[in-house]
């Protein structure tokens, strides 16, 4: 089923035909709203209330974007209200984005196999703030493109970079700690 005939689905009156929807978002959404929110809880109350925004707005999706990067929009708007209104200002409000690349080279690796790296990766961008690691995510692990990152964050595409670099920089850093002799295998 492709998504425009899901959506002419749950448009028709088939609203069952929404749990489609939830179970191709679902994973991807709550690690954006954790990510995002830093608390478990919250974020699944959060993804829940974009989930029933998303279903009460259907009928204005115009097609501009995908279905995913609209939802995905849905959701990090949602997690920035619900920042605003615990009376803190989001992290990106007060960053300076001046920063240069720094390459990770894939040869650290070697003497890992995969399991070991999902897991020092995925704890690294848990202990980065939220403000990196939500734009690493949805490009490393989500595949969203520069593209779809501006489009469900609402950034410039210049700050979408800058926060991959200095994401970057940030894994760099945490995987020197973990193998400090490794310095010769980054490139900058």
């Amino acid at each position: 089923m492709t998504e425009a005939e899901i959506i002419e689905r749950i448009l028709a009156g088939e609203t069952q035909v929404f749990a489609v929807l939830v179970g191709q978002y679902q994973r991807k959404a709550l690690s954006l709203a954790e990510r995002m929110m830093q608390d478990s809880e919250e974020a699944r109350d959060l993804v829940q209330d974009a989930f029933v925004k998303a279903y009460r707005s259907l009928g204005s999706f115009k097609g501009d974007s995908t279905l995913s990067t609209w939802f995905y929009r849905i959701v990090y708007t949602t997690c920035l209200n619900a920042l605003d209104k615990r009376k803190r200002t989001p992290v990106h409000d007060v960053i300076d984005e001046e920063t240069s690349p720094v390459w990770v080279n894939p040869r650290v690796f070697v003497d890992l196999d995969r399991k070991q790296i999902d897991e020092v990766l995925h704890e690294e961008l848990r202990n980065m703030p939220s403000v990196y690691s939500t734009i690493m995510e949805l490009f490393y692990i989500d595949d969203f493109s520069y593209d779809e990152i501006v489009n469900i964050t609402g950034l410039p595409l210049g700050t979408v970079k800058t926060r991959l670099n200095r994401g970057r920089q940030q894994l760099r850093a945490a995987l020197l700690k973990r193998l400090p002799d490794a310095e010769n295998l980054y490139e900058t």
